[in-house]
């Protein structure tokens, strides 16, 4: 999912340190870094929320005109398991597993995308100029 947003001049090596903060209050594994054309945070295996994937954010554009992405990096199954055979097997285990993630992932990205609408509120005129592509 991406969120744009306009005429904010939002200081956008900030706004990633804020995302970034959220992300380390919610326990995970992240690395920060820039791209080509902005700033990227990637983050796994948090206490929080138990879902099998890690997840990829990116701050991009202008701080007049940015977009920020939050994309899940499905890990690849070693093993590939029909439906049908998840509810046979432990009960149901395999299913309610995976289900489980798919909630946790569902959490994550409603509370994630309400602390980055706040975040941009806080940094509203931030900018002087310091994003890679400006």
């Amino acid at each position: 999912m991406e969120k744009q947003w306009a005429n904010k001049q939002v200081d956008l090596r900030l706004l990633t340190t804020e995302l970034a903060k959220f992300i380390k209050e919610k326990d995970f594994e992240a690395i920060k870094g820039e791209s080509p054309t902005g700033y990227q945070i990637f983050a796994e295996h948090s206490t929080v929320y138990r879902f099998n994937e890690c997840a990829e954010i990116s701050v991009e554009g202008k701080p007049s005109d940015f977009k920020v992405g939050l994309v899940s990096c499905k890990k690849k199954k070693s093993l590939y398991v029909p439906f049908f055979m998840e509810t046979m097997f432990f009960g149901g285990w395999l299913l309610n597993r995976r289900l489980k993630s798919e909630e946790d992932w569902l959490k994550f990205e409603k509370d994630f995308w309400r602390y980055a609408d706040n975040a941009v509120l806080r940094l509203t005129n931030s900018s002087s100029s310091s994003s890679p592509t400006s």
